[in-house]
């Protein structure tokens, strides 16, 4: 439910690899350039669902949300977006507070989007900033890798957010602890592949990830979780 196939160099490979196991990826961009690249480039995959991304690494002061706009309402499927407010991206702060408002409006005002959620220190910013706009109840709003604290889960669980959990959320402690709390009916799958950018990355390796995760959350909740958040996946996507 969260990968980045534009930084995959193979990406075209890696996505006929998957439609032939009957594997769903939803490719979260950036930017909004990278979107429009990444549309093109795997038009041709009927498994692939590019997001309409701006990343808060990558957001500045020239970020156009009219065109995010008139690009979004063509889209139903946006990600990667958020904040990310510690202290390696301060430079950075406004921008992505402003931007990520317009997009939560935007997604709002013409609703029934699949939002990828990035929320780095800034769990209670992008929460309020859904409420705000209307866009938590008018889309399906994911938490991708949640970290934030607890009462915020709790918080977030109740307001009837997704949240993808993958191998890096279950290496730790209160990633495992998070994932005994959310609902197998909200909770889904994803890599966050590949490593870098620029890399060469195959399906046997997404599929491992991918394994990793479900046998995580297998052993944590049960096998029978894993039908429902493949269901989940499925009432999303397809």
């Amino acid at each position: 439910m969260h990968c980045h196939l534009a930084f995959v160099t193979n990406g075209e490979e890696l996505a006929a690899d998957a439609q032939a196991a009957g594997t769903l990826l939803f490719a979260n961009t950036v930017t909004v350039d990278e979107y429009e690249t990444t549309r093109q480039r795997f038009a041709a995959f009927e498994n692939v669902r590019v997001g309409l991304g701006t990343h808060p690494w990558w957001v500045d002061d020239a970020f156009n949300a009219d065109r995010f706009e008139q690009l979004a309402a063509d889209e139903r499927f946006i990600g990667e977006v958020g904040l990310d407010l510690g202290r390696r991206h301060e430079e950075n702060r406004q921008a992505q507070l402003d931007a990520f408002a317009a997009i939560a409006r935007v997604c709002a005002q013409q609703g029934g989007k699949v939002i990828s959620l990035h929320a780095v220190h800034a769990a209670k910013e992008v929460l309020e900033a859904l409420e705000r706009s209307g866009a938590l109840g008018a889309c399906t709003c994911l938490f991708h890798w949640f970290t934030g604290p607890s009462d915020l889960l709790k918080r977030a669980v109740l307001t009837g957010c997704y949240f993808s959990v993958g191998p890096r959320m279950l290496a730790t402690g209160k990633g495992r602890e998070y994932v005994k709390a959310i609902p197998a009916a909200q909770m889904l799958l994803e890599t966050d592949a590949p490593p870098g950018q620029g890399v060469a990355y195959s399906y046997a390796e997404l599929q491992r990830e991918l394994e990793s995760a479900a046998n995580g959350i297998a052993a944590i909740k049960g096998e029978e979780s894993l039908a429902v958040i493949e269901q989940n996946a499925r009432n999303l996507l397809v």
